[in-house]
């Protein structure tokens, strides 16, 4: 188990915060790119009762560094290339649509500790750029139950397949212009996109008509809509193959493929368990 501290590691596929950026070895600029082509959420919508953002806390100032999923009353779902260890800055979940910029503002939970998983990779191409990666799973546990207002995300169930084509709905954090000049959010975003594709254990989501989400929206959810509410079936993990802007495709994690690690996690911890449906 890691404690609850983080580095902001200047990685293409983590989500930096501006004015942070990365350069890759093909001189492809990132930054904290996030929901294109979306709409703001507003209190009433319903992303807003699980998708959460994550912050460090410097000196009682909140910088976001990726989106997360409430999944149990103090269980936080996100990506595991969000998170490293040469730096020690504590971890803040901050519920709603806007993003607090200091301690004194929202409605903040701090995080007693998180778990990651333990087969995680990435993935190069031959000249050594990271296109993908596997197992980019973490979990958070809170030091306190999430605020009444907010409302855990069930996980879809192990075993049961989606239809490419099928419509899924994003929400995160940072951009909602991801050209020259960028346009940086200052809340919540959502758009829905529909799916191209499953890998494995890797959804990949079309982006080509310039809405989606990009690596600063990290760790957070894709969702179904359905007659029993928003359904979790992917973690935002970065960009699809060797694409070196927000407009062609995306990557999540398969969120149900990884119920046996989100289960034996959350009981070891000592977390309420999140709940898996079917559709």
């Amino acid at each position: 188990m890691k404690k609850a501290f983080l580095a902001l590691a200047l990685l293409i596929l983590a989500a930096c915060a501006e004015p942070n950026t990365s350069q890759n070895n093909l001189g492809i600029e990132y930054g904290n790119a996030s929901i294109i082509g979306g709409k703001a959420a507003t209190e009433t919508d319903a992303v807003t009762a699980s998708t959460v953002s994550l912050l460090v806390n410097i000196d009682g100032n909140l910088t976001p560094f990726c989106t997360g999923i409430l999944i149990s009353k103090n269980l936080v779902l996100s990506a595991q290339h969000c998170f490293a260890t040469t730096a020690e800055q504590q971890i803040i979940v901050s519920f709603g649509t806007n993003i607090p910029k200091t301690m004194e503002e929202g409605t903040l939970r701090e995080v007693e500790s998180f778990v990651l998983h333990g087969k995680y990779k990435t993935i190069y191409d031959d000249n050594g750029f990271p296109i993908s990666a596997l197992n980019d799973v973490a979990l958070i546990k809170l030091a306190e139950f999430a605020p009444e207002s907010a409302q855990p995300a069930p996980i879809l169930e192990e075993g049961l397949t989606l239809n490419d084509g099928q419509e899924l709905l994003l929400a995160g954090f940072g951009l909602t212009y991801d050209l020259k000049p960028r346009v940086y959010a200052t809340g919540m975003n959502y758009v829905r996109v529909p799916l191209a594709k499953t890998v494995d254990t890797i959804l990949v989501t079309d982006q080509t008509s310039a809405k989606g989400a990009c690596n600063g929206d990290s760790g957070g959810p894709a969702f179904l809509e359905t007659s029993k509410g928003l359904i979790v079936v992917g973690i935002t993990r970065g960009a699809h193959g060797r694409a070196n802007d927000c407009r062609h495709f995306g990557e999540y994690t398969f969120a149900s493929k990884f119920k046996k690690f989100i289960l034996d996690t959350a009981h070891i911890d000592g977390a309420e368990l999140p709940v898996f449906v079917g559709l």
